[in-house]
């Protein structure tokens, strides 16, 4: 286990041991290669099955900040513009009115 890896995993173990939290994954990669994969606590409460690797996490809002953060690095790298409407790249999306949104409706 590598200094990294020990040190993220005894931070969630002392975070699981404290009540504060009941189970969680910290999943770390760097240009694609995993630099830390720590579990710890119960996924299931009921059958007291532990957190694994494999464990789904519902994230639900959470994912508005991982998706402007995406939108974000997209736009830098050239992909699309702040200005480009959302139904050039998810033609689904335009359905009832929202053929003109793009990600900078509320810049």
């Amino acid at each position: 286990m590598n200094d990294i890896q020990q040190q993220v995993q005894e931070a969630i173990d002392r975070l699981v041991e404290s009540g504060a939290e009941r189970g969680l994954e910290v999943a770390v990669y760097r240009y694609g290669e995993p630099v830390v994969d720590a579990v710890a606590g119960v996924a299931d409460p009921a059958t007291g099955r532990p957190v694994g690797s494999e464990t789904v996490f519902y994230t639900y809002s959470v994912g508005k900040a991982m998706a402007s953060t995406l939108v974000h690095i997209l736009i830098e790298r050239g992909m699309f513009g702040y200005h480009t409407t959302i139904a050039k790249l998810w033609p689904e999306f335009g359905a009832h009115g929202k053929e003109t949104v793009t990600p900078c409706d509320t810049c």
